[in-house]
Formats: structure tokens, sequence, C-alpha cells
């Protein structure tokens, strides 16, 4: 590989004008800001996405700049707080280099930044948040990567119901957690699919023995559980370990590294929404996964996430002459398709991704195990 130093090095030695004048090669910097939690208890994750941000702003400058562009990363510690993430906006505005934003990690933080990003003509793209209620706001500059609940809910009743005879079908979450759209929507598809199907919401204070009991009475063929797996986990093992012979199905607040160790024994073969494809099954980003994997070591979703993040403004970027984030914007509101780390992606008009998908993780003692993509595109082999 010729780096760009060489390259012009050689340009310069092959050029027979005379006389010789002095030539300087002048770099614009384009500026991916980043706007994440770095320091209190989110910060573990807020770094994932900014070492994945880096990471595709490293691997561009190294095999895929211009001759006349270079890439930046400029990070901003919201402390997963919404005051400080609209003040990292404004700091971010007074920099014209910044083109683009990455941000935030949590709904609520995102959620109170949203109207200043869009008054300082941002474009943001979202890596971690899966609320509805986000591309629900009327702005037209959020880019959302993940599926959102209600999208990730009907995927995984689709891709594990559909054709199927006709079953009790139970949704479960826990009154107040996470989950509620998750499972809603599951439901929701499993009766469009011709099950009988329900939602149950279980009181936070139930004790296990109890939620059981009230879960047994439905005397359901299928249990999806959406929530945390510290809440739901402990009822499904006890469901098991009285008599359920059922089939379970669990959100993607499931897919962690602690949950087979906690639950894969006696839950094996359930299976888990992802929403992180099985990066060593995509033939598109082989040729950049081993260096990803060099300079953040572990992948996680939050990695990845944000390697995307970065992935699409700079493409974006790339796509036309880009040089404001005004011109970065609208590039990406006028569509097109972008082919990332974890998925191939174009936008509707509200900003979340055309064709949405998750990915079916079968649980055992040992960690998950790759089922199948909700539904085949291609990108998973």
């Amino acid at each position: 590989m010729i780096d760009r130093a060489s390259f012009l090095h050689g340009a310069l030695a092959a050029t027979t004008v005379a006389p010789a004048v002095p030539f300087t090669q002048v770099l614009q910097q384009l500026t991916i800001g980043v706007s994440v939690p770095l320091s209190g208890p989110y910060a573990i994750w807020g770094r994932e996405v900014l070492k994945g941000v880096q990471a595709a702003v490293d691997e561009t400058n190294k095999y895929n700049a211009t001759l006349n562009k270079a890439y930046g990363v400029r990070f901003f510690d919201d402390q997963n707080s919404g005051a400080i993430a609209t003040s990292n906006v404004l700091v971010a505005a007074a920099d014209p280099s910044i083109v683009g934003m990455v941000g935030n990690l949590t709904y609520d933080v995102t959620l109170t930044a949203l109207q200043q990003y869009a008054n300082a003509g941002f474009a943001l793209v979202v890596p971690s948040v899966t609320n509805d209620k986000l591309t629900q706001q009327g702005y037209h500059n959020v880019f959302r990567l993940p599926a959102n609940d209600t999208s990730e809910g009907q995927l995984f009743a689709s891709a594990v119901l559909k054709g199927k005879a006709s079953m009790n079908v139970l949704g479960v979450i826990v009154d107040g957690d996470y989950g509620l759209e998750v499972a809603r929507a599951f439901v929701k598809q499993a009766q469009n699919d011709k099950h009988s199907a329900e939602l149950l919401t279980l009181e936070s204070n139930a004790d296990v023995n109890d939620s059981t009991a009230i879960i047994g009475r439905h005397t359901p063929a299928y249990i999806f559980m959406a929530g945390k797996p510290e809440k739901l986990g402990p009822i499904a093992l006890q469901l098991r370990n009285t008599g359920y012979t059922g089939q379970f199905g669990f959100a993607d607040s499931f897919y962690t590294a602690d949950v087979p160790k906690l639950y894969g024994k006696v839950l094996s073969g359930s299976l888990v929404a992802s929403p992180m494809p099985p990066l060593d099954r995509v033939p598109s980003i082989v040729a950049y996964l081993q260096d990803f994997r060099n300079e953040v070591g572990a992948v996680t979703a939050f990695s990845a996430y944000g390697y995307a993040a970065a992935q699409l403004l700079i493409q974006a970027s790339q796509r036309a002459n880009i040089t404001t984030r005004y011109q970065l914007l609208q590039q990406l509101q006028q569509g097109g398709t972008y082919s990332l780390l974890v998925g191939i992606y174009s936008f509707n008009y509200a900003g979340d991704a055309s064709l949405p998908n998750v990915y079916l993780f079968a649980l055992g003692a040992d960690g998950f195990t790759f089922a199948k993509p909700a539904f085949s595109n291609g990108f998973v082999t």
C-alpha cells in the first residue's frame, strides 16, 4: 500500500517542469465529534463508543483518505447529563472542522440535546439508543443505527413464530422496567401471525415464586421476556425448574457476558436477540475487521456501533465535496445506501433504518451461538 507521503514524493520526483516550485499539500481536516459519558458510571460504555469512532477514523486515514482531506476525532464528556450534553453541542458548533456528531449514549440525554443538535445543523448519528420516541420528535438530522424497540419485537416474533401452528404466546415485562415497547410489538406481531398472544406485566416487588405462579396460570407454550436479566432471569429458571417445558425467547437486554454463566445451562437453546451481527460471517468487512480488532481488542456492541457511526459520516462526506456540517447533513438527508460494519443502511424520513434487522443467538452454558438473522438480506452468510 502506497501511503500519501510516498505518493506525493513520487509525483514530485516525476515532475519535469522547470524551474522547481516549492509545493505544500494542504489537507483539510474533517472532524467527527463524539459526545458520550467518559466519566462516571456510564463511562465504560462511552469509552467503547469512542474507541470505535477512533478506529474507523484511523482506518480511513490509513487507507481511504483523499489527497486533500483527512479525518479527526474530537471528544466531549457529557457525563450522561442532558445539560452537559447540550453545552457540548454549543462548544462543538464553534469548531468549524466538526462536520457531524456521534452520540449520546442514553435516551434522556440524547433527547435533551436533540434540539441543540438541530439548531447547530449537525447530523447526529445515534449508536445505542433504541427508544422509539427518539425519532418521533420532528427533527430530521437524526440517524439511528440500532433497530428501535418496536422493530426488535416485531422482527423477533416474525422470525421465531411465523409459520408455526397456533400456540399460546406470552410477552413478559416487569412494571417500570425496560422492555415495554419490545414486548408489546412482539405480542402484536404474534397476534398478526394468528397466535393467541397477550402481554403480562409483573409487579416489580413480586417475588420469584409469585411471578412464576402468575405466568403458569396463562399456560404459555412460548414466553418472550423483555427487561433486565437480574429480574426476569430467576423467574425463567424457576419456571424451567418447576416443570415448564415450553420455549423461551429473550430481548437484547439478555445478550450480555453474564447471562450464559447464570442461565445458560438451564435455559440452553433459548433464542436471544442482539443488534450485533456475527462479524466473522460478514464478507463485506473482511478487509478491515482484523485492523479493528487490533485497535480496540475485544469488539463490543458499543465499539462496533461507534465504528459504524463514524463510517456513515465518512462515507457521506466522501460522496460529494463536503466541507461543512450543513453539506454533510444535506447529503445524508438525500438518501442513499451505506455499507457499514454492522449492516447495510438507508434511512427513512424520521431517521430510522429503512430495513432494520436483529440477530438471533442460541443461549448455552459456554456462551451464545449464532442462529440466524431475523431476516436474510445477504449481509451475513
